[in-house]
């Protein structure tokens, strides 16, 4: 059982990171900043309130001291500055309690199963560097040094290359060539910053004689991939370091999934306190309505005060329709499974929202082959699905920069995909619509599917919230990107009829590869 350790000084901050941590049945103790001494080297992660920057100090010696252990930075302002040291001093994540009990709480749960990831990745990192250098260390009684590790290197299936003092490339195996894309007559003889963009920073301090992991991205053609790496530092006969091994893999499966567990578990969390929330509300919310149309008969119209109770009355309007929303994502049903055409749901919805295109000026073309297979679907949350699609597509349109002077486009588009899980290629339908907008700032791209999240000023941050729950009940996927021309993209890719899948089973959110066009 997982086994957490809570150092804070504020004791409502602390309490609601121990109350998280107890609900996954999880330990947890709490520590007094004068009391580090006492956490346990085999404390799995460490949960850290930053309250002001000279902690971030303290981050450091934590991170130097417990290395195998995730360290979590929690602070009540999201203030850039602090976050962005915390992350250079070591924490692996930074989470923002903003007072809000019921984000707060998800916004915990989500970094405690990170943080559990975390350590399991950096306990099994560790190992392979220990039995690197233990079994290098049993080949140089027999054998030169050069030799004895070139033998053991190319045996291995994980991607080593080992470095020199001054971060060149001594040798490598095959695996790590065939990850970087260049044999080692190339590579040998040429720094490692050249080909993996990992910080020299991090490179100079494991020559010190430390060890550093982390994940770097790296654009392989044709589809770029996230690499996992550990960096250890070689040791001479002297017991000084000598240059230093870099293991990496590719993780971009595994962290796709992760994400997707995150997301699921995000989901399944804010549904339970969404209903409990709803609940709680809806019966004060009907008294005060009842009480504010009571007043109103006996007020005139023409007063003044009736002008703020029917204000009054509007709000609680607007908040009831809010937990209706909330209440409808808790509650949400289990799709009813048929034969349905994309296409007829598409061109519905489009119908539909004829006048709004022709009102805002905007030109939709809709490009669906007559070939498509039928998709294994409720018809009704799809077309939920592909309604706020394109609703969230006139928005963005109409309220981007020069919109009046603009050629605004909606291009919808499908094809057949062969979509693999666990390895096996599947029958999917991929719906795709693009707009000519200004795109989706990265910095929003990874929340945008998250719950309550939302740019809009009278948004509830719901609808996405809602088609990613959708989809991924549908043993589908979907996804946003901006397009190299500009605007965004929404994919959604869905089984067809003719995929024979229990839908109990799990879903590809969490087991898919790569999409290839048949």
């Amino acid at each position: 059982m997982p086994n957490f350790a809570i150092i804070s000084e504020t004791s409502q901050s602390a309490a609601l990171i121990q109350h998280a941590i107890s609900t996954q049945t999880f330990k947890s103790a709490r520590f007094s900043r004068g009391a580090l001494e006492q956490i346990s080297s085999d404390t799995d992660a460490i949960y850290f309130e930053v309250v002001r920057p000279s902690d971030i100090d303290e981050i450091e010696l934590l991170e130097h001291r417990f290395y195998l252990t995730p360290i979590i930075a929690f602070l009540k302002e999201a203030k850039t500055t602090l976050v962005v040291k915390a992350f250079r001093a070591g924490a692996s994540d930074v989470v923002n309690l903003s007072g809000e009990v019921g984000q707060d709480f998800i916004e915990v749960v989500n970094s405690i199963y990170r943080a559990v990831r975390k350590r399991q990745s950096l306990l099994a990192m560790h190992q392979i560097s220990q039995n690197i250098y233990a079994l290098a260390q049993l080949e140089e009684a027999n054998a030169s040094p050069e030799v004895s590790a070139n033998r053991f290197i190319q045996q291995m299936e994980q991607a080593v290359v080992v470095l020199d003092k001054s971060l060149q490339i001594v040798s490598l195996n095959s695996s790590a060539e065939k990850i970087i894309g260049e044999d080692e007559g190339y590579l040998r003889g040429k720094r490692i910053s050249l080909f993996l963009n990992i910080p020299e920073v991090q490179l100079h301090y494991v020559l010190e004689g430390h060890s550093y992991r982390g994940e770097i991205f790296f654009r392989n053609d044709p589809h770029p991939v996230t690499l996992g790496y550990s960096l250890s530092a070689r040791i001479d006969e002297t017991g000084k370091p000598s240059g230093a091994i870099l293991l990496f893999k590719d993780i971009t499966r595994e962290k796709q999934r992760r994400q997707a567990e995150e997301k699921a578990e995000k989901m399944q969390t804010l549904g339970e306190i969404a209903a409990a929330i709803s609940h709680e509300v809806k019966n004060p919310l009907a008294g005060i309505k009842s009480m504010v149309q009571a007043v109103l008969f006996d007020i005139s119209p023409e007063s003044e005060t009736y002008q703020y109770i029917r204000r009054i009355g509007a709000e609680v309007d607007r908040i009831n329709k809010f937990i209706e929303e909330t209440f409808a994502f808790a509650r949400h049903r289990k799709p009813k499974i048929v034969r349905v055409s994309i296409a007829e749901i598409v061109q519905s919805v489009a119908q539909l929202l004829a006048q709004n295109f022709k009102a805002n000026n905007i030109e939709l073309n809709i490009n669906l082959p007559s070939e498509l297979s039928p998709i294994r679907a409720d018809a009704d949350q799809i077309r939920q699905v592909v309604l706020n699609i394109m609703l969230n597509a006139i928005e963005a349109l109409t309220q981007q920069p020069n919109a009046k002077e603009k050629h605004k486009r909606l291009d919808v588009s499908a094809k057949q995909i062969i979509y693999f899980i666990d390895g096996e290629p599947q029958p999917f339908v991929e719906l795709t619509f693009q707009d000519n907008g200004t795109g989706i700032p990265d910095a929003i791209l990874a929340k945008i599917f998250d719950p309550f999240f939302t740019t809009k000023p009278n948004g509830t941050g719901l609808g996405l919230a809602i088609c990613f729950k959708i989809v991924g009940e549908h043993q589908g996927r979907i996804d946003i990107s901006n397009a190299a021309e500009g605007g965004a993209i929404v994919t959604v890719k869905l089984p067809t009829f003719a995929q024979q899948t229990n839908l109990s089973a799990q879903s590809p959110l969490a087991d898919s590869a790569l999409a290839k066009s048949t």
